[in-house]
């Protein structure tokens, strides 16, 4: 899915008062969106997780995107 359209989509949620996390890998598109709650990671487009079967740092990915949520 096109970062911009989930920061769009995220954006319309908190201002309903939806709380929600995203995953951002183009940092550029987050900050001009002013999302408030994402996690920034290094990985490449299709890859938002981490590395393919690396199933702890994704999991690992997944804890920290919930937490923003509910923190």
């Amino acid at each position: 899915m096109c970062p911009q359209a989930v920061g769009l989509i995220q954006k319309s949620c908190e201002e309903n008062n939806i709380i929600c996390s995203t995953i951002s890998i183009l940092d550029e598109i987050t900050h001009k969106l002013k999302i408030k709650r994402y996690l920034s990671v290094p990985y490449a487009l299709g890859y938002p997780l981490g590395q393919t079967n690396n199933f702890n740092q994704q999991k690992e990915n997944i804890k920290k995107l919930l937490n923003l949520a509910i923190n």
